[in-house]
């Protein structure tokens, strides 16, 4: 049986022959993984650089190191869910499948709470070292505006056609929808599929769509 390797998020800049770990890290490393010096493990600065090393006391000592290309420039804009438990959820599994940005929607119906920037960040850290990600998932605490979506934009509506849209961004509505004079009129839709999805279950089935291969 293979043992399983870490793989860790170390921020940039990398400077001499190791990196040091965050005690959160080390803890986790050494208390729940229970590794030990010398072992294996995988590292990224969340910015397509990747390596592979050993670990050293409370430091990575670095190895064979080369850069990843994103995969994918997949937007997705989502109103904020209710709890901050169903926030943790959407951004965690964004960030695993590979989700380049998240935005947070300010809409009519939606909620106005967003969890604390350095919460969402470490679940996106977390996230990625589980997903064995090169790159951190762009997200910030303020909610943006439709004036402030990248275009073109199509969003996820029961009345769109369910075929494949062309564009790379995906607009998810708060739990009852938008208002009826929120979306604006020349707005692309894309219907997800037969049923009422909660907004986290949008987000995560639209962008799982949007990155797989056209067939």
């Amino acid at each position: 049986m293979t043992a399983h390797i870490p793989h860790l998020v170390v921020l940039a800049p990398w400077e001499g022959p190791s990196l040091q770990l965050s005690m959160m890290q080390w803890r986790h490393l050494s208390k729940v993984l229970r590794a030990s010096q010398g072992d294996r493990v995988t590292y990224t600065d969340g910015l397509g650089m990747t390596g592979q090393g050993r670990l050293g006391n409370q430091v990575v000592e670095r190895g064979e190191e080369s850069f990843d290309e994103r995969g994918t420039e997949i937007v997705v804009a989502s109103a904020p869910p209710g709890s901050k438990d169903r926030q943790r959820y959407l951004v965690e599994k964004l960030a695993e499948l590979g989700v380049a940005r998240l935005i947070w929607l300010d809409t009519k119906h939606g909620t106005q709470r967003v969890a604390a920037a350095s919460k969402v960040f470490s679940w996106v850290l977390a996230a990625v070292e589980q997903s064995r990600g090169a790159w951190l998932m762009e997200t910030g605490p303020e909610q943006l505006t439709w004036e402030d979506l990248p275009t073109p934009y199509v969003v996820a509506s029961p009345e769109g056609p369910s075929g494949r849209p062309h564009a790379r961004t995906v607009v998810i509505g708060p739990e009852g929808g938008f208002a009826a004079d929120e979306v604006p009129p020349e707005a692309a839709t894309w219907n997800l599929g037969p049923t009422v999805l909660r907004v986290e279950t949008a987000a995560i089935v639209a962008a799982a769509r949007l990155l797989a291969p056209p067939v």
